[in-house]
C-alpha cells in the first residue's frame, strides 16, 4: 500500500508540474476574445478540474483527462489529442469525455483545423452534456464557423447561443462574432444595430470600444494641398 500511495503521489506531482507550467503556455497562445479568437479560456478553467478530479476518483476517464490536459498545456497537442480519442472512444458518454471534446476543439482552432475543431463541439453539443459545458461548445462553434466562411452557419449559431444563454459572460464575444458576420453578409443595417447593442450593453470593455470603432464614419481624406 505504501508503494502505492507513493507511485499515486509521484505521478500527481508530475500531473500539477505539468499543468502549472501550462498556464503560462495557453496564455501566450490565446488570441485576443471577440477579434475571432476561440476561448481557450475553458483550458484554464477546467484544468484544475481534472486534476482535482483526477486526484479524488481514480477514474480512468478523468484519468485520461488529466494527462490529455497535462500533454495540452506543455505544448504538445497531439498526444494530447490522442489521448481524447481514447478516452471518447472508450466512454463516449462520461463527462470526462465531454471536457476532453472541448478541449480537443480548442487545440484543433488554435492549430487552423477549423472542421475538425467544428466537429469535436457539435458532438459536444450533440451529446448535451456536461451541461455547463454547453455554452462554451456553442460559443466556440460560432466563432470556428466564422473562421470556415459558414456565414449563415454562424450567425445561426450565434443567434442560437444569444437566445440560450443571454448573460453568460461569452455573450459579448459571441456578439462581436455576430456583428462581424453580418457585416461579411453586407447586412450593414443588421450589423450597425448589435454594434450599438455591444455598445450600450457592454460599456467600458474592449467589446464597447471595438464596436464604437467599427460604428465611427471614416476619417475625411486629405485633400492635395
Amino acid at each position: 500500500m505504501g508503494k502505492h500511495w507513493a507511485r499515486q503521489q509521484v505521478k500527481q506531482d508530475e500531473l500539477q508540474d505539468t499543468l502549472a507550467k501550462g498556464v503560462k503556455w495557453a496564455l501566450a497562445n490565446r488570441q485576443t476574445a471577440g477579434i475571432g479568437a476561440v476561448a481557450s479560456i475553458a483550458l484554464l478553467l477546467f484544468g484544475g478540474l481534472a486534476l482535482h478530479r483526477w486526484q479524488t476518483n481514480k477514474d480512468e476517464a478523468w484519468d485520461r483527462l488529466g494527462m490529455a490536459q497535462a500533454l495540452a498545456f506543455s505544448g504538445n497537442p497531439p498526444a494530447a489529442l490522442q489521448q481524447v480519442d481514447a478516452l471518447v472512444q472508450a466512454q463516449p458518454g462520461a463527462t470526462a469525455s465531454g471536457f476532453g471534446l472541448l478541449l480537443a476543439g480548442d487545440m484543433l482552432y488554435q492549430e487552423g483545423k477549423y472542421q475538425d475543431a467544428a466537429a469535436r463541439y457539435s458532438e459536444l453539443l450533440q451529446n448535451g452534456s456536461p451541461k455547463q459545458l454547453l455554452s462554451y461548445a456553442l460559443s466556440d462553434l460560432t466563432i470556428t464557423q466564422e473562421a470556415l466562411g459558414q456565414l449563415d452557419a454562424s450567425a445561426a449559431s450565434a443567434r442560437r447561443f444569444l437566445d440560450t444563454y443571454p448573460d453568460n459572460f461569452l455573450a459579448p464575444q459571441v456578439h462581436a462574432c455576430l456583428a462581424r458576420v453580418l457585416m461579411a453578409q453586407g447586412k450593414t443595417d443588421e450589423a450597425k444595430a448589435t454594434l450599438q447593442k455591444i455598445a450600450l450593453q457592454y460599456p467600458e470593455t474592449s467589446f464597447a470600444a471595438w464596436a464604437q470603432a467599427q460604428l465611427a464614419p471614416p476619417a475625411p481624406k486629405k485633400g492635395n494641398k
